[in-house]
């Protein structure tokens, strides 16, 4: 889970002088804009969503993560809101993110630009907003959202409360200013909201999924096949043993990631070391056919794509 603090009242230590430049500027004359809300949605309504962080690797934009971007440029298009991207490669923002399995969006929305600052607060007023049937943080339940981070804090749906994110309300330089989530919102979904199964596109409650499960012995889970109902059962991170070289510890961080032709970033780089290849980042054609020797060699499914296979038998083989 992101990490968290608890939220100070008493955090208008949050770059004062320049916040209070900014909120001095006259706002858009549309400063109520919000996106619209479908007709005929059903009476009952999603529960807040369940944390489940990610653990596979699967950097392919989902199809409810696009329409919410997609919706949220749209309504905020004379905001200059319209800017967003989602998905990752595995690895390359920490050990953990949404955006490695496209359930999350980066939002351009800068504190320090008064349209894009009255853009980004009227969106979270809509999303966390009570509906006339009383439900509390109706479109953040009826589109899956899971938590958001802006402006130095975060909404987590775990408890629908804001807190303090990274202790950034102490951080006002404007160096922190992307870490602190200033410079643009992250709206992590769950993955019935990242899928596009909820009330708000199809007028029906979507049922929990828990998304891809990882093994005890892997790092990472592998791509998203179906909808999972039932609760992965949680597993300590896998660790490199005492004495492990560097090759083999970086395999360890990045076991189970179906990397194959086509993908970029530090699993592939881990792959490559250990066959001996050249260290690009990308896996090509040189990484493929390196991956289908190993997978002949070992005897496991000749894909040229890392596999469980194919994972557990390369970290056997490194020593």
């Amino acid at each position: 889970m992101p990490r968290l603090s608890l939220f100070a009242l008493g955090a208008a230590a949050l770059a004062a002088a320049t916040m209070a430049a900014v909120l001095a500027v006259a706002p858009p004359a549309s400063a109520t804009a919000r996106p619209p809300i479908p007709a005929g949605l059903p009476r009952s309504i999603e529960p807040l969503a369940d944390y489940v962080g990610q653990v596979a690797c699967d950097p392919h934009l989902r199809a409810g993560t696009a329409k919410l971007a997609r919706l949220l440029a749209a309504t905020y298009s004379g905001y200059s809101a319209t800017s967003w991207s989602s998905t990752y490669a595995c690895g390359t923002d920490g050990t953990r993110s949404e955006h490695y399995d496209g359930r999350a969006i980066d939002w351009m929305v800068d504190v320090h630009n008064v349209r894009q600052h009255t853009a980004a607060k009227a969106a979270i007023t809509w999303l966390l907003a009570t509906d006339r049937a009383g439900n509390r943080f109706a479109m953040a339940r009826r589109l899956g959202v899971m938590y958001v981070i802006y402006e130095n804090r975060m909404w987590g749906a775990w408890d629908g409360r804001w807190a303090q994110y990274n202790n950034c309300a102490h951080r006002p330089k404007r160096a922190d200013d992307n870490a602190c989530h200033r410079t643009h919102m992250h709206i992590s979904l769950a993955w019935s909201g990242a899928m596009g199964r909820t009330s708000y596109w199809t007028k029906k409650v979507a049922r929990t999924d828990y998304g891809p499960c990882r093994a005890r012995d892997l790092n990472w889970a592998g791509r998203y096949r179906a909808a999972n109902l039932v609760p992965c059962r949680q597993y300590p991170k896998v660790l490199p043993r005492k004495g492990d070289s560097a090759t083999k510890a970086a395999l360890v961080t990045y076991s189970g990631a179906p990397v194959q032709n086509g993908w970029q970033g530090p699993a592939v780089r881990a792959v490559q070391r250990a066959l001996h290849v050249s260290v690009t980042g990308a896996y090509g054609r040189a990484t493929t056919q390196a991956v289908q020797a190993f997978q002949r060699r070992h005897k496991t499914p000749v894909t040229g794509g890392m596999n469980t296979a194919t994972w557990r038998a390369m970290l056997a083989a490194v020593r």
